[in-house]
């Protein structure tokens, strides 16, 4: 495997550095070290919410002890050591070229998720806190993409890379203003060729949909089915962010299986003011290895509510599996 080194962040640093650091490596995950070893802390957590980037790291570090292919389905970049040594990162990219494995290109693609370029950066936030990529049309062309280091452009300046509150973007900037473009494949593209694309690109297109090491790795690999989620109380009104919801909670459920095997899974949201501005109240309860886990979030944005409350119940399910 390519093991490739990297300096690990500080239990101490703020966001604004790990993004910093991230986007100027390409790399979307990096360890985290005190006197010892923290865990991973990702790209993803800290650009799709609105959060000040003097913000300390701990709150955001993701408990990944070691390597395992298991947590491929989950993260495109891991922690690798030998003899409790850190050594560096693995990128899923990486891995898959050492499998040697062979596969169908039609095989290998996904769907895109398409949004028009004037929608706002408050949509594009939302929509990658699920997918890696989103293609962007002007009418009905696709024009470019936008993924979470798109994002991180506009979060970290590039020009004295001073981190204040105040560079956060705008909800409302539309999507055009950070479009970048995207790379096509044809079908005689050489295996070392398209892993050296998703090395440095993230993904590429194919016959309209796309690859990523990801979509690669979901048909070379073995993925268990999740338990069912139970949503109760979720009369929301349909919509891209109602979709949002529903893919969030329900990928976190598929993650709780793999890790502790539950018996059950239930979400209960409460809408607890009637006339302005709405108060919801949502509560979550896993029941796995016969132990009870339960969290509840009280507040006024729905979506960072949902990530609150998966956040609160992901450090127990963490805890229970050790």
């Amino acid at each position: 495997m390519i093991v490739k080194k990297v300096e690990p962040l500080n239990v101490d640093n703020t966001i604004g550095r790990a993004i910093s650091k991230m986007q100027e490596l390409k790399i979307d995950g990096l360890p985290v070290f005190s006197d010892k070893y923290e865990g991973m802390v990702y790209l993803k957590g800290l650009v799709v919410r609105e959060l000040d980037i003097n913000t300390k790291l701990n709150h955001f570090i993701k408990d990944i002890p070691k390597f395992s292919e298991e947590n491929f389905k989950e993260y495109n970049t891991l922690p690798y050591f030998e003899d409790d040594n850190f050594i560096g990162i693995i990128r899923l990219s990486d891995y898959l070229l050492s499998l040697d494995v062979d596969f169908d290109l039609h095989q290998v693609t996904a769907e895109p998720v398409i949004i028009n370029q004037n929608e706002t950066l408050g949509l594009a936030r939302n929509l990658l806190n699920k997918e890696e990529i989103v293609l962007v049309k002007e009418e009905d062309s696709i024009v470019g993409y936008i993924d979470l280091f798109s994002l991180a452009k506009h979060i970290v300046p590039n020009r004295d890379r001073i981190l204040s509150s105040d560079k956060l973007p705008k909800k409302d900037m539309n999507i055009r203003d950070f479009t970048e473009s995207f790379v096509s494949v044809e079908e005689g593209i050489t295996r070392e060729e398209l892993f050296e694309l998703l090395r440095n690109k993230g993904f590429v297109v194919f016959n309209n949909k796309i690859i990523t090491p990801k979509t690669i790795f979901r048909t070379v690999g073995v993925v268990e089915e999740a338990i069912k989620a139970d949503f109760v109380g979720f009369d929301l009104a349909e919509g891209i962010y109602t979709d949002v919801i529903y893919n969030d909670l329900n990928k976190f459920a598929d993650k709780v299986t793999k890790l502790v095997k539950p018996i059950e899974i239930k979400y209960h949201l409460r809408k607890l003011r009637k006339t302005g501005k709405p108060l919801y109240e949502i509560d979550g309860r896993i029941v796995a290895g016969g132990k009870v886990l339960e969290a509840k979030i009280t507040g006024y944005g729905l979506m960072d509510l949902v990530q609150d409350l998966i956040d609160k119940l992901e450090r127990q399910v963490m805890k229970l599996k050790k």
